[in-house]
C-alpha cells in the first residue's frame, strides 16, 4: 500500500493507505479489508470498472461541549473509526457533467445521478428526505470553496459505518466524504480549514443550521488525540491528549436504537434551539445595554463585549461563570412567548421573526431562554474545566478519570434538564453505564436518543460492556442473547474507541 493523502495548503493529510484507517485498537483488519473488497466488487459491477481512489470521513463522538458550537463555544469531540468511504472513478465529460451514485446497501439506498449546474453547481431540495441529498451538499459545499470554471463526470459508490441517527455524525461523515471525493475528482484542493467550512456550509442545505463541530472534527481528527475546537474568533483547534495515569481513559459508545435524526425533527429540536440561542443572546445584549452589531449574535458575541477589556485566554472558566449569574439575574425562569421576547427586544413580532428565525423552520409556541442559556453558559465553562483537568491544571484533583468522569454527569444533566434534549432511554442507559462502572456518561451528539458515551478504565472495557448488554439490550430484547445475527450486531450497537485520524484519500489499495 502506498501513502496517500489530502493536500491541505501549506501541510497535508497524509496517510499510510487503508493501514491507517486500522490503527485503532478496536478495528478488525480483516473487517477493513473485507468492507474495500466488497465496496470495489460492488463498483465493479455497477460500473465496469475498478474505482481511482477512495476519500473517506469519520463519524465522531463529542465528549464534552454539546449545543454550544453554534452559540460560537469551543467544543471537545475525537473522531472514531466509523467512517464514510467513497468510491470513486472519473469518466469522459462530454456537455454537461454527470455525476452517478450508487450505494452498497442498494435495496435501501438506490442509485441516484445528477447534473452539474454552472451557476447553482446542484440543486436540493431540503423538503424531502432523501440520502443523495447529503452526497449534493458536499459536492455543493466543495464547489463553492473552489468555484471551478467546469466540472468533471464521475461514478460513485458509497459505503457506510456510522451508525445513522445515533449522534456520531453519520450525516457529517457523509457529506465531508463526499466532499474530499468531489474536490479529488476535479483535481482541487482547499485547506483543512477550508475544506471544513465548505462541509459546514454544504450541510446546511440539507435543511439543517448545523455548527460546525461534526465536520471540524471528521476532517482535522488526529490519532490519539481529542480536539478542543474554537469557532471565535475563527475555526481552528488544539489537540487534547490525556495525561498518564493509572487508569487508562478509555470511551466507549452505546447506541439507545432510539434514532434521532435531526433532519426530520429539526423544527422542534435542533432548529429550534439555534433560534433560543439566538433569541437568547439578543436578549441578554439587550438586558445588559451593550451596543451589538445590527445583525444576528451569538452568546460568544455577547461574551466577547462583555469582557472586550479582558482576555478570554486563562479567564475562560472565571468569564463563563460570570455569565451565568447574569443569565440568573436578567432572565426570568418561565418560557417567553414571541411576543415577550419582542417586547424585550423593542422590537415587533414580524421583525423578531425576520432577523431571529428567517428561513429557519421551527415549530414552537414558547421559547426556553434562560433555561438555554444557562446550559450554553455552564457546558461551555465544562469544556475548559475538561482540558484543564487533561493538562493537570487548576481543576485537576488528582484523579484524571473521576475529573473528567464528574465533568461528564454534570454535562448529561444540564442536556436533560436544561437544554431538553435527552430522552427516555438515554437516561437509563447512561444510568446503567454508571453502575456499570463508568466514571461518566452523558448522551453524545444532538440528543433525542442516538448514542451515548461512558468513561471507562481500559482495564474494564470488556466486563462493562458485557454489563451493558445484559442490562439494557438484553433486557428490552431479551430474544437476541440467542440469536447469532442480532449478537452480531451488538459490536455495532455497542463499542470502545479511542482517538481516531480525520479525512483522507486512500489510492492504490491491494485488495
Amino acid at each position: 500500500m502506498h501513502r496517500t493523502g489530502i493536500t491541505c495548503g501549506t501541510c497535508a493529510l497524509v496517510s499510510s493507505g487503508l493501514a491507517l484507517a486500522l490503527h485503532s485498537p478496536c478495528t478488525r483488519l480483516d473487517a477493513h479489508s473485507k468492507r474495500y473488497a466488497t465496496l470495489v466488487e460492488t463498483f465493479e459491477k455497477q460500473f465496469g470498472k475498478r474505482p481511482d481512489f477512495f476519500a473517506r470521513s469519520p463519524g465522531r463522538v463529542n465528549l464534552i461541549g454539546e449545543h454550544i458550537d453554534y452559540a460560537g463555544y469551543s467544543v471537545l469531540p475525537m473522531a472514531i473509526d466509523r467512517d464514510v468511504v467513497v468510491a470513486v472513478a472519473t469518466k469522459e465529460t462530454q456537455g454537461t457533467a454527470q455525476i452517478v451514485i450508487g450505494n452498497t446497501e442498494a435495496d435501501k439506498y438506490p442509485t441516484r445521478s445528477f447534473e452539474h449546474d454552472n451557476k447553482e453547481y446542484i440543486a436540493i431540495d431540503s423538503a424531502i428526505h432523501e440520502w443523495s441529498n447529503y452526497f449534493k451538499c458536499g459536492y455543493k459545499g466543495a464547489f463553492e470553496g473552489v468555484k471551478l470554471a467546469s466540472a468533471k463526470s464521475f461514478d460513485a459508490v458509497i459505503s457506510g459505518t456510522v451508525p445513522g441517527g445515533a449522534g456520531v455524525s453519520s450525516s457529517s461523515a457523509f457529506v465531508c466524504a463526499s466532499a474530499v471525493a468531489t474536490l479529488t475528482a476535479n483535481d482541487a484542493q482547499l485547506n483543512k480549514g477550508e475544506l471544513t467550512q465548505a462541509a459546514i456550509r454544504g450541510e446546511r442545505y440539507a435543511g439543517v443550521q448545523t455548527g460546525g463541530m461534526d465536520q471540524s472534527i471528521s476532517i482535522m481528527g488526529q490519532k490519539g488525540s481529542a480536539l478542543l475546537i474554537h469557532f471565535y474568533p475563527s475555526l481552528s483547534a488544539a489537540p487534547i491528549a490525556f495525561p498518564a495515569s493509572e487508569d487508562v481513559p478509555v470511551f466507549v459508545i452505546a447506541n439507545t436504537l432510539v434514532t434521532a435524526d435531526k433532519h426530520v425533527t429539526a423544527p422542534t429540536n435542533y432548529n429550534l434551539r439555534v433560534v433560543e440561542t439566538r433569541l437568547g443572546a439578543a436578549l441578554l445584549a439587550k438586558k445588559l445595554g451593550l451596543v451589538v452589531p445590527d445583525e444576528v449574535i451569538t452568546f460568544r458575541d455577547v461574551h466577547s463585549i462583555v469582557f472586550k477589556d479582558t482576555p478570554f485566554e486563562h479567564n475562560e472558566t472565571a468569564q463563563l461563570a460570570e455569565l451565568q449569574s447574569l443569565v440568573e439575574k436578567h432572565f426570568k425562569h418561565e418560557p417567553y412567548l414571541i411576543e415577550d421576547v419582542a417586547a424585550e427586544l423593542g422590537l415587533t413580532v414580524d421583525e423578531v421573526k425576520a432577523k431571529y428565525i428567517g428561513s429557519i423552520v421551527i415549530r414552537a409556541d414558547d421559547f426556553k431562554l434562560y433555561q438555554r442559556a444557562k446550559h450554553v453558559f455552564s457546558e461551555a465553562r465544562r469544556v475548559f474545566m475538561f482540558r484543564d483537568v487533561c493538562a493537570k491544571k487548576e481543576s485537576f484533583s488528582g484523579h484524571l478519570l473521576q475529573d473528567l468522569g464528574k465533568l461528564m454527569n454534570e454535562s448529561q444533566d444540564s442536556c436533560r434538564d436544561l437544554f431538553n434534549c435527552s430522552c427516555d432511554e438515554i437516561n437509563e442507559l447512561t444510568t446503567i453505564a454508571r453502575g456499570a462502572g463508568a466514571f461518566g456518561s452523558r448522551l453524545t451528539g444532538a440528543g433525542w436518543g442516538g448514542c451515548t458515551v461512558s468513561l471507562v478504565a481500559e482495564k474494564n472495557v470488556p466486563a462493562f460492556i458485557e454489563k451493558v448488554k445484559e442490562d439494557y439490550y438484553f433486557t428490552k430484547w431479551p430474544a437476541w442473547k440467542s440469536d447469532p445475527a442480532a449478537l452480531a450486531k451488538l459490536d455495532d450497537y455497542i463499542f470502545a474507541s479511542k482517538p481516531g485520524i480525520g479525512a483522507a484519500v486512500l489510492r492504490n489499495l491491494d485488495l
